[in-house]
């Protein structure tokens, strides 16, 4: 007979996180290519943005401009405003969430495994002993109806 999986009770609670041991060659190069592919693009559209602003307000036609546009203007801007402030608020959340989540998944992934493990043995387990109450009874009705067959050949010659 196989031996038994443990039961649902026995399994471990999930172990506390560990830190994690880094080279310290494959960190430093992770830190030169963060500054190359995020810290440079990322200063570059911000200079870009800085740039266009302050072309933006030179005062070209600061004459023609009144109040009541400027007004106007902030009135325009400020619904899309709170709509960003919403989706960035989302979104910070959305990944501060994440790292909680697949910081503590694992452990808890372990015990759905677990769990499922014994009820797959479980299920296996019944299932092997209803098909064997089929399998004996037509292996018997076969065995006699065998045993039936090869008496009445046996009649048939001799008689």
């Amino acid at each position: 007979m196989a031996a038994q999986p443990p039961s649902i009770n026995q399994v471990s609670p999930p172990p506390p996180p560990r830190p994690r041991v880094r080279n310290p060659r494959t960190q430093a190069r992770i830190r030169h290519d963060v500054l190359w592919q995020i810290g440079l693009p990322l200063g570059l559209a911000v200079a870009v943005v800085i740039t266009l602003a302050v072309l933006l307000i030179l005062p070209g036609g600061a004459p023609a401009r009144s109040p009541w546009a400027d007004v106007s203007l902030i009135l325009l801007i400020l619904p899309a405003t709170v709509l960003g402030a919403l989706v960035l608020v989302l979104v910070a959340a959305l990944v501060v969430g994440l790292y909680f989540v697949l910081r503590e998944l694992p452990g808890y992934f372990k015990l759905a495994q677990d769990f499922m493990a014994v009820a797959a043995y479980r299920i296996q387990t019944g299932a092997a002993k209803v098909s064997g109450v089929f399998l004996s009874i037509r292996s018997a009705a076969a065995g006699a109806q065998r045993v039936a067959q090869d008496l009445r050949r046996a009649v048939q010659r001799g008689g």
